[in-house]
């Protein structure tokens, strides 16, 4: 849908509406997909999506409806049932009216190539990762999906945002025949003719091969190398999940002063460690509309261990006589120029992980979080690795982590499932000190 069009239709819903307010959001988008198994494509898709939610808002009380009848009935209808639940719901004490008219930076977020591949050249894409993982003697599974779509956000005060974006996801395991060794990579993109499905291929299956029969070691607080996609994880969860200023004013958050107050403007994470969010960030760029329509803007989190912003909702902004801070679209955290080679040199002893699983948070105060190692653990003994490992339990805090980084590799766009969700570039780091509190023989 054009921004042309876009605009036509908010505008006719809005002129549906007989309420005091309303917003209106439009969300469409198309895809490609290609799953394998086995070493073999196993199934192939072109999703497509179209839907429209609107608000209304009568004083206090506001209901939403979501629906996909572009009809003059249907949009109706739509409107109808947005108001009927408003009448019913009870008024909210914290309700803020739509904003008005804002200005928004042109979006980076959308790549030609990606909309413009063909089933082809998915499968073109794959094919050599289940070749070399074939010629192996291993079993490569997989995911790579290519999707095009823009966002709308419209509302009787006469905003309207448009935004359009293109993402592109290739993850990758491999196993071992005997089930002992496993291997992961992934990665997001904007434009698929960037991707080098292969090479991530091949780090997968590297790590598969190397990661065989691996030996028991026991838990305890020891110098980690997290790769890219760990990082990102408990990165992503921390700023976009616990970078709150009600938390933190209200005594619920890391960020909470003691006697009252948030930490902002005090040291409190190492001085190497810098994180912010850019919609136009030239490697994980984001949306340009972020929280009730307000403006995505470059913000900075963290600077130099420095706590220099948190999210700070429009609510909360008038009762503490705040400027909003809207959430992030995008993460980005300043790289080093240590390699992961020469972090391993460094190390006297320690574990070098590829990625997370299943993280969950134990102490919101302290952001505890609690998750797997999964997909290749390697012990490092005297600069060098030297065997596999099993898989640990971790216990640890992002806040804590970031007090304890040695040293940082370049930046990279990667991809973790146990994150936010959010386009992220972070580097590898060499940890000092990471609480492993069990270990697992599960693969």
């Amino acid at each position: 849908m054009t921004p042309a069009d876009a605009q036509a239709l908010t505008q006719k819903i809005i002129g549906l509406s007989q309420t005091d307010s309303c917003t209106v959001s439009i969300d469409g988008g198309e895809g490609k997909h290609v799953r394998f198994a086995q070493n073999r494509a196993t199934t192939s898709g072109a999703p497509n999506s179209l839907s429209v939610t609107v608000e209304s808002h009568f004083g206090r009380q506001s209901g939403s409806a979501s629906g996909t009848d572009l009809s003059d009935d249907g949009l109706t209808a739509l409107v109808r049932a947005a108001e009927d639940i408003a009448h019913r719901g009870p008024e909210k004490a914290e309700f803020m009216p739509p904003l008005g008219p804002q200005t928004y930076a042109a979006g980076t977020s959308f790549a030609d190539a990606t909309p413009a591949a063909t089933p082809a050249q998915l499968a073109g894409a794959v094919a050599p990762i289940l070749q070399e993982a074939e010629a192996k003697k291993l079993q490569s599974s997989g995911y790579l999906e290519l999707s095009a779509g823009f966002s709308v956000f419209a509302t009787s005060a006469g905003l309207f945002a448009y935004d359009r974006a293109t993402n592109v996801l290739l993850t990758v395991s491999a196993r071992t025949p005997d089930g002992t060794g496993s291997g992961w990579a992934g990665t997001t993109h904007v434009d698929f003719s960037k991707l080098d499905a292969a090479a991530l291929g091949s780090i997968a299956i590297d790590k598969a091969l190397r990661s065989q029969k691996p030996a028991p070691l026991d838990p305890g607080a020891y110098t980690v190398i997290l790769e890219p996609s760990a990082v990102s994880d408990l990165v992503s969860i921390l700023i976009a999940e616990e970078f709150d200023q009600r938390a933190a004013d209200e005594g619920r958050s890391f960020a909470t002063k003691k006697g009252g107050g948030s930490l902002l403007g005090e040291k409190i994470f190492g001085e190497n460690i810098s994180v912010w969010s850019d919609p136009a960030d030239p490697i994980a760029p984001g949306g340009i509309c972020s929280t009730d329509g307000l403006p995505a803007q470059k913000t900075m989190w963290i600077e130099d261990g420095v706590l220099r912003n948190l999210q700070c909702s429009r609510f909360w902004a008038q009762k503490s006589g705040r400027a909003p801070v809207p959430e992030p679209t995008t993460i980005t955290m300043r790289g080093g120029t240590t390699p992961v080679a020469d972090m391993i040199k460094q190390t006297r002893r320690g574990l070098l992980f590829t990625r997370f699983w299943y993280i969950r948070e134990v102490d919101p105060q302290t952001v505890l979080l609690t998750g797997l190692t999964r997909d290749g653990v390697f012990l490092i003994e005297h600069g060098a690795i030297t065997r596999p490992v099993h898989n640990f339990r971790f216990n640890e805090s992002p806040v804590a982590m970031l007090n304890k980084v040695r040293a940082l590799g370049p930046a990279v766009r990667t991809y973790g499932e146990e994150g936010a969700g959010l386009p992220i570039c972070v580097p590898p780091l060499l940890v000092d000190e990471f609480t492993l509190s069990s270990t697992s023989e599960a693969v």
